[in-house]
């Protein structure tokens, strides 16, 4: 968004691809509703029939897959059926993630890792269910609905070994392979002529992420990863599996109108103070006491307050409260984007520095990120 408009107020100059290479047409992109396939019962695990029936139709025609899921392991999530409690990582404040092939839960920020539970820690019962799937689980169900295909993941579990990555994309594009599962990975770069379907197997899970860059993100990884369809002469297809196939954001995706969803949101961004139109300021503070944090990003949001007004939004805890043992407290400034740089990375610093002469904030981190990526 930022460098579209950019490049829209001439800051940047613009350059515009308006055909693929070779003049291919852009893939067709279709919904599966999820649904409505949960109601009428037609789901074979986390897969529509309609993307099922594809994926058929694509492996009898000897053509490729790529299958896309922004998360990774077998199953996010593992519960009590009886009083809901779930594993937890000891460090941070977030469930563990289930990894088949490892058979161990691990945390995603801290990297602990604990054997599987099969007694729930909190009510003794034995009723343990997973929700959720990652590309590991993916994989195994993929498996026993087509035995006979050629399944291969590519996420950060399958790449840890060095050229692991490159002999995953060499064996695809040896044919080697018929079905890639991935995450963010499979999204962009990739050419490979035999692609004929791309599924998009969680579109909601992008879409409401609690970030302002949330519709961005997941229109852009979208459409990057429905360009891996179609490369060569045929056109490719696209399936997005939804619970909501009339959000904006996917009619977007869907009638490939960057410039329509380009417009949609600048409108939000301008009506609620976001870059491109302010710079954002995060100011997290760290601290393996709570009441510390606390106390300190308190007085800090104050001091704040009284230089930058209304600007100053917080103290509030991330989604994430707790990693690696640091609770976490952010302050958020929304600063108009003509401020002079200079005048207010000054004005922060003093009052930083203020914070910092008190003995009792002597042990708190603070760190400061400019426009957040």
């Amino acid at each position: 968004m930022e460098t579209y408009f950019n490049a829209q107020t001439g800051k940047y100059g613009f350059v515009e691809l308006t055909t693929r290479f070779g003049g291919v047409q852009l893939p067709e992109i279709q919904c599966a509703d999820m649904r409505k396939a949960r109601i009428q019962k037609s789901m074979q695990s986390d897969f529509s029939s309609f993307l099922i029936d594809e994926i058929r139709e694509t492996l009898n025609k000897n053509k490729q897959i790529i299958l896309f899921q922004n998360r990774r392991g077998y199953t996010p999530l593992w519960m009590c059926e009886i009083c809901h409690w779930t594993p937890r990582c000891t460090n941070c404040d977030v469930s563990l993630t289930y990894h088949k092939q490892t058979n161990s839960l691990k945390c995603h920020y801290c990297s602990y890792v604990q054997p599987p539970v099969g007694t729930c820690a909190a009510c003794g019962s034995h009723r343990i269910k997973m929700l959720g799937f990652g590309t590991e689980k993916i994989e195994d169900d993929l498996a026993t609905i087509f035995p006979a295909a050629a399944i291969q993941r590519l996420d950060l579990d399958t790449t840890r070994n060095k050229h692991a990555y490159e002999n995953i994309l060499n064996d695809f594009g040896d044919r080697k392979i018929d079905i890639l599962i991935g995450t963010q990975m499979v999204s962009k770069g990739l050419d490979f002529k035999d692609v004929a379907l791309v599924g998009i197997l969680d579109a909601d899970l992008m879409l409401n992420r609690s970030d302002f860059r949330a519709f961005e993100r997941s229109f852009q990884l979208m459409s990057q990863v429905a360009g891996r369809a179609g490369r060569d002469h045929e056109r490719g297809k696209v399936i997005i599996q939804t619970g909501d196939v009339d959000h904006w954001v996917i009619q977007k995706v869907y009638q490939h109108d960057y410039t329509g969803f380009y417009n949609s949101e600048i409108i939000e961004r301008k009506n609620f103070f976001y870059p491109p139109f302010y710079k954002i300021i995060n100011i997290t503070l760290k601290h393996k006491d709570e009441q510390v944090v606390n106390s300190g990003a308190q007085q800090l949001a104050t001091s704040l307050r009284s230089v930058f007004k209304e600007r100053v939004l917080g103290p509030e805890f991330p989604v994430v409260r707790r990693i690696q043992n640091q609770f976490l407290k952010q302050i958020k400034l929304k600063i108009e984007r003509d401020a002079p740089d200079s005048k207010i990375k000054d004005k922060i610093s003093e009052l930083i520095d203020a914070f910092y002469s008190h003995a009792a904030h002597k042990s708190i981190r603070v760190v400061i990120d400019v426009d957040p990526a």
